[in-house]
């Protein structure tokens, strides 16, 4: 993604409703886009460490800005292991399928172009739309864990971790 869409998505973040979705404070300077991807890099699986990081826009069109991104993160090569994350940050395009679509699109890619075997989603037990999304993908249930994940108000949030494994 060209900075300037970088840039487009973090205006776009600026929606305290993110934060209980997302986990994470949303609210960058627009100059922040390293503050930014390192935000959307955060990784929570065991087997998952620190390496390569795959962000791509969503975009209904090419000549437009991002409506929001998927990202496939912590890629372990030796294990075939990625991580991945999605967010519509576009009010108008949240729950229309969009982000479905585009994680759609980054499995089969993570699964046949990069050759990984599992990936992995980290949700907030309270973002219900996320976790049926997934589901509806083909990810199951490994592991919730209470009261892991600070949020930006101190509070500890539950987690649901869920995995993909290409058959």
């Amino acid at each position: 993604m060209a900075n300037s869409h970088i840039k487009h998505l973090i205006e776009l973040a600026q929606d305290e409703s993110l934060i209980d979705l997302l986990g994470w404070n949303t609210f960058f300077q627009p100059n922040e886009t390293e503050e930014f991807i390192e935000a959307i890099s955060s990784y929570a699986f065991p087997y998952s460490r620190k390496s390569q990081l795959i962000p791509l826009g969503i975009y209904l069109n090419q000549e437009n800005f991002p409506i929001g991104y998927v990202v496939l993160k912590c890629l372990n090569m030796d294990l075939l292991t990625a991580e991945i994350g999605v967010a519509i940050l576009d009010k108008k395009y949240r729950n229309k399928g969009y982000g479905k679509l585009a994680l759609k699109r980054l499995i089969v890619y993570a699964f046949n172009e990069l050759g990984l075997k599992t990936i992995g989603a980290v949700i907030l037990l309270s973002n219900k739309s996320s976790i049926n999304m997934v589901k509806n993908i083909g990810f199951v249930v490994t592991e919730v864990k209470y009261k892991s994940w600070p949020m930006p108000n101190g509070d500890l949030a539950d987690m649901v971790f869920m995995e993909l494994t290409k058959s």
